[in-house]
């Protein structure tokens, strides 16, 4: 153990300056889609099994997300910002309690191959995550020196516990598999998993189990400061590594009381290379359980103390602050083990006819917040969609956090999707809390090749020539003469 000079706002502000680099949700307009299984398998990975592309290939993909209640930017759209926007955007001091929840997501090659009882595939993509929750208005106030949308109090206690702070990111590198486990009658039960290898980035995280303070003009008088900090500085030759995984489970009903699952073979001859279609499916999923194991480049601290600031205002800019931190012991290069979000999820598809489909879609974040690491976003959406092979739109109704609508908007033609879990952005100018953009480009094989029905050419038969004799004879007919 050794002295440092590191202190809780010397890593509040790495943390916030990582915020401008970073900013997916679940994609919800694409994830749940019977013909988009590159994307489906990171929701639930027992898709693979039934879907109706036969063999699907990723060649690049990006989804970032982001949304905040800490700050917003006046009558926004993306096309005045194409034009030129030059608004700055408004601190809100209402006196609930702050958060910033942000992810990217870099998709690399994938394939998913889905024939005759199982589904099989591999998938490569870069991750990042930041999550910031329960920060009290009166500390973003000081963190961001944005415009204020109203007038705060000038003095304020508070008492607050569970404060978390973090970002982390990595790639993964995975496998998926899935199998039907059983079929009866009208109904098919599949099963399937993601197996991923993890190479960790970075690490920035702070939990603060407790914070007592009192705050009046530009004094800060932190009586009870408590709680620790883990970093691993980036590399993107990674500074550790980790496993994590997937676990899916799906049970449909056909869409016909008569059909029977038990010659079904997805994307087979067997099957005359039909697929069944169901009245609805149900899925449960388990995302995300796993660790990285940060071994290089880390520092861990304890924080446990008190102190006094007259006038932050003396200084020229909130790092130099750092001449009222706490002299806290820190532990250099010793491992850090950080857990990924992991998340549970259930999905509900219910086939509304002439391939119209509706989904409910929940995720919950089962990590406490004293877990190191990053935890998921809650939320629930209800999707309405029109889906065909060639062509595919969804427009997803989203609660972030369960509190906080967004209206979305995906399309898909053939193996290129273009969407957004935050539509209005793109449509109207407002005040804006988020961005949300994803894409991806790819090839699809939607039939199996040895499905293709064979046209053998006819042989023309051979006509022989009539001879007069073969003239067929008419028989005289006698006509009546009018006079």
């Amino acid at each position: 153990m050794q002295k440092s000079g590191l202190s809780i706002f010397s890593v509040i502000t790495l943390l916030v300056i990582s915020l401008t680099h970073v900013f997916s949700q679940e994609k919800l307009g694409i994830a749940n889609s019977n013909y988009s299984s590159t994307n489906s398998i990171f929701l639930n990975p027992s898709s693979s099994v039934d879907s109706r592309t036969f063999i699907q290939m990723n060649l690049i993909g990006a989804n970032a997300y982001l949304i905040t209640n800490s700050a917003y930017l006046p009558d926004f759209s993306i096309w005045r910002a194409a034009s030129g926007y030059h608004e700055k955007p408004f601190l809100v001091t209402n006196n609930r309690k702050k958060f910033f929840y942000g992810n990217f997501s870099l998709e690399g090659p994938a394939v998913v191959l889905s024939h005759r009882r199982i589904g099989i595939g591999f998938f490569v993509r870069g991750r990042a995550e930041i999550d910031i929750r329960r920060i009290p208005y009166q500390l973003t106030n000081i963190l961001l020196p944005l415009i204020k949308d109203s007038v705060i109090p000038t003095a304020a206690d508070f008492d607050l516990r569970n404060i978390k702070i973090s970002n982390m990111s990595w790639t993964e590198y995975g496998l998926n598999f899935g199998a039907m486990i059983k079929k009866r009658n009208g109904l098919l039960i599949t099963a399937g998993g993601n197996i991923k290898y993890l190479t960790g980035i970075n690490l920035l995280y702070a939990n603060l189990d407790r914070i007592n303070a009192y705050m009046k003009d530009t004094l800060i008088d932190i009586k009870k400061l408590k709680g620790e900090v883990r970093i691993a500085e980036p590399d993107w030759g990674g500074t550790g590594n980790g496993i994590g995984m997937d676990l899916g489970i799906t049970y449909r009903r056909a869409l016909k009381s008569e059909t029977e699952y038990e010659g079904y073979y997805v994307n087979s001859k067997k099957s005359n290379c039909q697929h069944i279609d169901y009245l609805y499916k149900i899925g449960l999923s388990l995302l995300d359980i796993g660790y990285i194991n940060f071994k290089t480049r880390t520092y861990k601290a304890g924080i446990d103390g008190s102190f006094y600031i007259p006038n932050y205002n003396n200084s020229e800019s909130f790092p130099s602050l750092i001449q009222y931190e706490l002299e806290i012991p820190v532990e250099r290069n010793s491992p850090i083990m950080a857990s990924l979000p992991t998340g549970l999820s259930a999905q509900l598809d219910i086939n509304m006819s002439h391939h119209f489909y509706l989904n409910g879609t929940i995720v919950k974040n089962i990590l406490p917040a004293s877990s190191i690491g990053v935890q998921r976003a809650n939320l629930i959406s209800i999707t309405p969609r029109y889906e065909r092979r060639q062509v595919e739109v969804a427009m997803p109704l989203t609660l972030h956090r369960f509190i906080y609508p967004q209206l979305g908007f995906a399309f898909r033609f053939r193996s290129f999707v273009l969407g957004t879990d935050n539509i209005f952005p793109f449509v109207i100018a407002n005040n804006t809390y988020g961005l949300n953009l994803y894409f991806n480009l790819g090839i699809s094989l939607f039939k199996n090749p040895a499905c293709r029905v064979k046209h053998h050419r006819q042989k023309k038969e051979k006509t022989k020539k009539r001879s007069t004799a073969d003239c067929p004879k008419f028989e005289k007919r006698k006509f009546l003469r009018l006079f």
